[in-house]
């Protein structure tokens, strides 16, 4: 618990204020490449392409391009499918 303040005090810090965290892990993100890696997370808490190219200090035809490759990778087409992707599946659920 101390560290999550701790982190949230160095996020604040930053500017970057309260974010969700999503944690990508698993097999099928095994292909992406650090940066694409980066963004998808970025993206996966709701920020725009806009934000995130500022957050990483790029243009924002760049993290396109680094989004696009992602979703080719993992199979989907939208980030509406990228986030269904990256929910767990529903505690008590049969999937």
């Amino acid at each position: 618990m101390a560290e999550s303040r701790r982190f949230a005090g160095a996020l604040d810090a930053f500017g970057v204020g309260r974010l969700r965290v999503v944690v990508l892990s698993g097999e099928f993100l095994a292909a992406l490449t650090a940066a694409e890696r980066a963004v998808v997370g970025l993206a996966a808490v709701g920020l725009s392409n806009r934000a995130i190219a500022e957050r990483r200090n790029a243009s924002v035809r760049t993290v396109a391009n680094q989004l696009a490759g992602a979703y080719r990778k993992l199979g989907v087409g939208s980030r509406f499918e990228l986030m269904a992707r990256l929910q767990p599946p529903d505690e008590g659920s049969d999937a």
